[in-house]
């Protein structure tokens, strides 16, 4: 990418009525279009996908990979029903496991 995101973003940021663009403007749940006016200069980067933090938590990671993409499975590693990682995301989205 030549450009820095913000100045590829400049006329949506102004119809958003953004002034000043940093990654808290898409933690705001930002216009969906203004979140996929990224995803798309991102993709057309080259990039094979974006990481970022959730709106929910710093602590919580996003990842979001773009296709066709390759991934290299080292190995296998058991996620147990008790995983304080899976707990809080079934919770942020009142899920339960069926038993």
């Amino acid at each position: 990418m030549d450009q820095p995101l913000a100045k590829l973003l400049a006329i949506h940021l102004k119809k958003f009525g953004v002034e000043e663009f940093d990654a808290s403007v898409l933690q705001q749940t930002a216009p969906r279009i203004l979140t996929q006016f990224v995803s798309r200069i991102i993709f057309n980067g080259g990039f094979a996908g974006i990481y970022y933090r959730s709106k929910y938590g710093h602590d919580i990671e996003n990842w979001a990979l773009f296709e066709p993409f390759q991934i290299k499975v080292r190995e296998l590693e058991l996620i147990r029903p008790a995983d304080r990682d899976l707990q809080r995301a079934l919770e942020l989205h009142s899920l339960k496991f069926k038993e």
